[in-house]
């Protein structure tokens, strides 16, 4: 069932549609129009990636950014949430490392926030006014919903860079911003934002790669390499005319044309704050338009590669004990398929490139499996004498488990928090079983690719698995 759109002439106690990270409306709870959480979504939030090696901290921090439809702000990813996230988008390559996520986080932190800063600067200007024509007291603004649009090139930054020589930018977002009346309604409003990086700007002073989020972006902001053009969207007139008219006016301190050109375009009122980029390059900027060029087109290669690709889910499900050379087939409904699921995620339905293996590695993964043989032999005979498929599915779970204490200490470890975090921390029943279900799906998937890139290794240097197996045979 998709959630319903309620018009703003429904009954005032009717709550405003929430949204996630991802711009899909939440589903609401009927009985008191708040959204119903998703316990396996919270439970994959804190739990690694499948191919993640290293901890990463899992708290989160709240922004100053009020958040439509509710009394609270928006709350930031943790390191560990925006690595999920860049895996779950294929975003993942040999430069990304785990440990740079803290400060790539503190940097998206600081970015969004510096964007919010100048949406409030076009808001105190054309944001409603009360009766004396001051800002409204009735309530802020607030950010219902936002959405990454980096292959979409705004109209704004197709003519600065095909007419003016502009860099293109390396990002584009659209905001949805909930502007209050007076009288208690409500309407919203989009604002376009383009994010541009200005190479020759950038700080290498101490802590430039850890900013605090408050600490602004641009000229006089401790990330000056960032610049964010930042507009209402040309929506509607009122849009058109607030962009156009009375932003100009206001920067200059006019309450009219009247009182600009009679006072040389210095009015008697208050100023806006607000500086937009300018259309043209500054030298500092012309320096970075290849680079923004190169970037751009990697965006649509990137997004042309993944369109329509997606990991197939209605194939039968089996699962393999290629640990032992063996295979058997599971019912693939249990949580000790998440293996073979893991190995259907990777191949996506399309033939892959057999992955190089160097040595050193084929080295560690033959010593891996070693220990595994002489530690995990109890599932091992459970799994070659299994005679039901509910013997075998409990088997090859076992087996899962065991072996992925050598092949992923971090995502076993993170299994057996959530076994005895239930007691400790007093979780509910169902975000307990969430956790601990998803945590053997997520081990169940780095096993299967730990598996399979040793198949490769032991392809690839079959010496050095015949070496490690006949050093194990004499040390017993």
């Amino acid at each position: 069932a998709c959630p319903v759109k309620h018009n703003d002439s429904s009954s005032s106690t009717q709550q405003q549609q929430q949204y996630d990270v991802y711009s899909r409306p939440l589903p609401m709870d009927p009985t008191n129009n708040m959204p119903l959480q998703n316990p396996t979504s919270l439970a994959r939030n804190s739990l690694p990636s499948p191919n993640q090696s290293s901890a990463l901290p899992t708290e989160r921090i709240s922004s100053s950014i009020p958040k439509g439809g509710v009394e609270t702000t928006w709350t930031y990813p943790s390191p560990q949430m925006f690595y999920n996230a860049l895996a779950r988008k294929g975003k993942l390559d040999e430069d990304t490392k785990e440990e740079d996520m803290i400060s790539v986080v503190a940097i998206h932190n600081c970015m969004n926030e510096g964007t919010w800063g100048r949406i409030l600067q076009w808001e105190k200007v054309l944001g409603p006014k009360s009766d004396g024509g001051s800002e409204s007291t009735s309530g802020g603004p607030s950010l219902t919903k936002f959405m990454g649009r980096p292959t979409d090139l705004s109209p704004k930054a197709f003519f600065k860079h095909y007419l003016l020589n502009h860099p293109l930018p390396f990002d584009r977002h659209d905001w949805t911003v909930t502007r209050t009346n007076a009288d208690g309604s409500a309407n919203n409003v989009r604002y376009v934002i383009d994010y541009y990086h200005d190479d020759a700007a950038a700080q290498e002073e101490e802590g430039s790669g850890l900013p605090k989020m408050n600490e602004g972006i641009g000229t006089g902001g401790k990330l000056q390499s960032l610049l964010v053009d930042v507009r209402p969207a040309a929506d509607s007139v009122s849009e058109v005319w607030g962009r156009m008219i009375e932003m100009p006016l206001a920067r200059r301190g006019c309450r009219s044309f009247l009182e600009c050109l009679l006072f040389k375009g210095h009015g008697s009122g208050p100023k806006s704050d607000f500086e937009p980029l300018p259309l043209s390059p500054n030298e500092s900027l012309k320096s970075s338009l290849g680079e923004s060029q190169e970037v751009w087109e990697n965006i649509q290669k990137d997004a042309a590669m993944k369109k329509g690709v997606g990991a197939k889910d209605d194939s039968e499900a089996c699962a393999s004990d290629s640990l032992e050379d063996e295979k058997k087939k599971v019912d693939g409904n249990d949580v000790a398929s998440a293996a073979e699921h893991g190995r259907k995620a990777i191949e996506q339905g399309t033939e892959s490139q057999e992955p190089t293996i160097t040595k050193a590695e084929a080295t560690q993964l033959a010593t891996s499996f070693s220990k595994i043989l002489s530690s995990c032999q109890e599932p091992k005979m459970a799994l070659q004498t299994c005679n039901s498929d509910e013997e075998c599915k409990k088997a090859f779970l076992g087996m899962t488990v065991c072996a992925g204490q050598f092949m992923c200490p971090l995502q076993h470890s993170s299994l057996l928090e959530s076994l005895t975090s239930h007691d400790a921390t007093g979780e509910n029943e169902e975000m307990a079983e969430a956790k601990i279900s998803t945590a053997l799906d997520v081990l169940g998937e780095c096993v299967a690719n730990y598996d399979e890139r040793a198949g490769v290794a032991k392809g690839q240097f079959p010496e050095l698995f015949e070496e490690v197996w006949k050093e194990k045979k004499r040390g017993e």
